[in-house]
């Protein structure tokens, strides 16, 4: 499951729940195959975000657990603080646990 941004939405994907308006009015079931007017009228009811099935997009903002560790090593760079590579085998944990299930 993914939840877009409607910009990113595009015909062919598949609701994972209910898309509901800003009054809570549902305007498409879950399970659906969206169309472009299934589009144009979460545009027309102001809807800003569709949960769909999958995981279709990598978001400009999302990175791999690759990429994370990465950035922690380069941050921690030089560093001999051993209070502070405690903290970085902390997050470095925390990143793999959190990966884990994706």
């Amino acid at each position: 499951m993914q939840r877009l941004p409607l910009s990113y939405i595009k015909p062919g994907m598949k609701t994972f729940e209910e898309v509901v308006d800003q009054n809570g009015r549902v305007l498409c079931g879950k399970g659906i195959e969206l169309t472009e007017e299934h589009i144009k009228k979460f545009q027309e009811f102001g809807v800003n975000f569709v949960t769909v099935e999958g995981h279709p997009v990598k978001l400009p903002w999302e990175k791999t657990l690759e990429e994370e560790l990465q950035e922690l090593e380069k941050r921690f760079e030089g560093i001999q603080d051993e209070t502070l590579l405690e903290i970085k085998k902390v997050m470095e944990e925390f990143l793999k646990e959190k990966y884990k299930n994706e």
